[in-house]
């Protein structure tokens, strides 16, 4: 008997359906990402626009047309993050100022916090200033695990609402990362599989935020982890390498957001 081989498409058609999913999961991913900087265009482009319109001050129309430049090169730059995390292009790591970055993420929220008055404590042991890591993806990574923290808190009545966010020196030299609050929380279970693609427990989510965030991580060559909070709410977790030339530092930083 004769055993004649598959035909080709049948035999491709396991690894064409394979990159149709992969094209597909990052073709989302893009699009969850660069949602909120979209919107931030629009917004600042229609103050922009009731500006000219109502011959306002020219000083508030050119403070709302930057706004819209800095959001498009976010949008810009978040792409080509994603576009790394898919092999395309290669993004350049550096020493970071994880004490900025986390400045900065923390500003592009400071709405949501003060709508939900939300106490926020930033603490950077010392030595734990810089981390070797692409800016771009560095301020994603933090701008998930913060956003998923806000998200948490919001619907919380009847207590107050904090998020810690604590930057150290781990055993091994690296530097970890913690966000915690004390919002709505997870079992354990729900806790193990929050990083599968599709995953969430947001009634308009994606499921894309934490699987992005352990591309990101695991690009980096880090850890990344997140573990139901004992009382209210979650913690979450990254660790990252050191800057091999790191910024002197002699204190602990610790700010109050709220």
């Amino acid at each position: 008997m004769t055993t004649h081989p598959p035909p080709l498409a049948a035999s491709l058609e396991p690894e064409r359906q394979a990159r149709l999913a992969t094209i597909g999961q990052l073709a989302a991913s893009i699009a969850h990402e660069v949602d909120q900087p979209l919107a931030a265009i629009v917004l600042h482009a229609h103050a922009a626009l009731r500006c000219i319109e109502r011959a306002q001050a020219p000083a508030q129309a050119h403070a709302a047309l930057c706004a819209v430049l800095e959001a498009s090169q976010r949008a810009s730059a978040i792409v080509k993050s994603v576009r790394a995390l898919a092999g395309q292009v290669r993004l350049e790591r550096t020493a970071c100022r994880l004490d900025a970055a986390i400045d900065d993420v923390l500003a592009e929220y400071a709405a949501d916090v003060r709508r939900h008055a939300i106490a926020c404590r930033v603490t950077v042991a010392p030595g734990a200033r810089t981390v070797a890591a692409s800016p771009v993806q560095l301020r994603q990574l933090l701008r998930n695990l913060v956003g998923n923290a806000v998200d948490a808190l919001s619907p919380v009545r009847g207590r107050s609402r904090s998020m810690a966010i604590r930057a150290r020196v781990g055993a091994g030299g690296e530097i970890v990362v913690t966000v915690r609050d004390n919002g709505t929380g997870m079992d354990a279970a729900t806790a193990a599989d929050a990083f599968d693609p599709l995953a969430t427990t947001k009634p308009h989510g994606m499921g894309l935020g934490l699987a992005i965030c352990r591309a990101i991580v695991d690009a980096h060559g880090g850890r990344l982890w997140l573990d139901a909070n004992p009382d209210h709410g979650a913690t979450a977790g990254f660790a990252l390498p050191r800057a091999a030339h790191a910024h002197p530092f002699t204190a602990s930083v610790e700010a109050v957001h709220g």
